[in-house]
């Protein structure tokens, strides 16, 4: 009898649908262990709820959260106003509000320990898949989609196939993570995983934090999948500790029905910026080394942990940021920044000419932290989207906080100086 890929098996765990209806291209309903709703579309949600289900309570005030993330504060008057209206409607049902400068709500659920592997969490985000670096099921749903939710507790989803992949080969600093999430983009988006499940396997996938994990599967919105899996291991029994939560080991059978399987091979990966004006347009860094660069930030999603901004800084420790360039933090969460402020990574940062903004999303829409571009001023970010309009008019680039800070130095993309200290 063929198995269950690791997406399944948390399917079949949440539906009341028989095994035999868990099947890739079927349409299950599923009990959800966590929504969540941001300061982007929590309003519309709020307003759809009251529409629709007049006088209701939610299904379980508990397993609801609101996550304000993505508009500054003081943003412009409509962004205060909505964010008024999520503290008021959450106030009313008794639901957890994060709130501004707590962080990135995707990041939040297990940097809390909110969620866990093999749940399942649904919120307005197009990211939100990045919880499959812990095994966890979390995908981004429309304002009714969350209305409905935020009522019943339940959704439906289309089971997809899934793409087993093997990382093979190691690779070594100033390669990064973020290089290797990009290199395996383009392959995949090559590939094509349209609407696909990817699970990662490899020696490699033991050797990554979970900060590392989170930038891998942080890039498969980009490649046009579902989500990105490392399947809970050791290295995330361990982390969950800190929460006093043990978890089980989930991974897909061997015998699971996986629509293909790649290899993909990451020997002395060195290091790649994905270029204007697609995230998939990944090079190599000595084909754009040169390139001038106005703004630059080290923030969202993808790279906004203390580990990357840490990155950052041991490359920028006693040089000076280019006059000719601006250049920004954003950390994750306020869990992040107050590391950085502990380990004296913020001190380095700010002695090097680079500014910090409050902790939450950057450089992925309109009105969030970091456009500091132009018509004509170029971006260097780290974070997962260059496409054109989206961030701003003129080009924009994705790298490494590695290459982030380099090129910070010179005012152009370049290769870090490698010190001995």
């Amino acid at each position: 009898m063929a198995g269950f890929t690791l997406i399944e098996k948390i399917i079949k765990k949440h539906t009341d649908a028989s095994d035999e209806d868990v099947y890739p291209g079927n349409i299950v309903w599923i009990n959800l262990d966590i929504v969540t709703a941001r300061d982007y579309a929590g309003p519309q949600v709020i307003d759809l709820f009251l529409e629709n289900y007049p006088g209701s309570k939610t299904f379980d005030s508990d397993k609801i959260i609101f996550t304000p993330d993505c508009y500054p504060y003081g943003n412009d008057p409509k962004h205060v106003k909505d964010q008024e209206k999520i503290r008021v409607f959450a106030k009313e049902h008794d639901i957890q509000v994060t709130d501004l400068g707590s962080g990135i709500g995707s990041h939040l659920l297990f940097r809390r320990g909110l969620s866990k592997p093999g749940e399942i969490a649904f919120g307005a985000d197009s990211h939100y898949n990045i919880l499959g670096a812990l095994g966890i099921l979390g995908q981004g749903a429309g304002d009714v989609m969350l209305a409905f939710a935020f009522k019943t507790g339940k959704s439906w989803i289309k089971i997809p196939e899934t793409v087993k992949v093997k990382l093979e080969g190691k690779y070594t600093w100033p390669t990064t993570s973020k290089d290797l999430a990009l290199y395996v983009l383009k392959q995949l988006h090559e590939y094509g995983i349209t609407g696909k499940a990817v699970e990662f396997y490899g020696d490699v996938i033991s050797e990554l934090t979970i900060e590392d994990r989170v930038t891998l599967c942080s890039l498969i919105t980009e490649a046009s999948g579902m989500i990105g899996f490392v399947p809970a291991d050791e290295v995330t029994a361990e982390y969950y500790k800190q929460f006093n939560i043990e978890i089980d080991l989930l991974t897909g059978d061997e015998a699971a029905n996986y629509t293909s399987e790649l290899t993909i091979n990451i020997d002395n990966l060195g290091l790649y910026v994905a270029c204007p004006p697609h995230p998939h347009n990944v090079k190599p860094i000595e084909e754009v080394v040169g390139t001038p660069i106005n703004s630059i930030i080290i923030g969202s999603c993808t790279n906004g942990s203390a580990s990357d901004i840490h990155q950052a800084a041991k490359i920028l420790k006693g040089y000076q940021i280019s006059s000719e360039v601006r250049f920004g933090i954003v950390p994750a969460t306020r869990e992040d920044f107050v590391e950085i402020n502990l380990d004296g990574d913020m001190t380095i940062i700010l002695e090097a000419g680079g500014n910090f903004f409050g902790a939450g999303c950057s450089t992925c829409a309109k009105g969030q932290y970091g456009l500091t571009g132009g018509v004509t001023a170029v971006t260097l970010t780290t974070g997962n989207r260059n496409t054109q309009g989206k961030i701003g008019p003129a080009d924009v680039y994705l790298a490494s906080p590695v290459v982030a800070a380099a090129t910070a130095i010179e005012g152009k993309i370049a290769k870090p100086i490698i010190r001995d200290d």
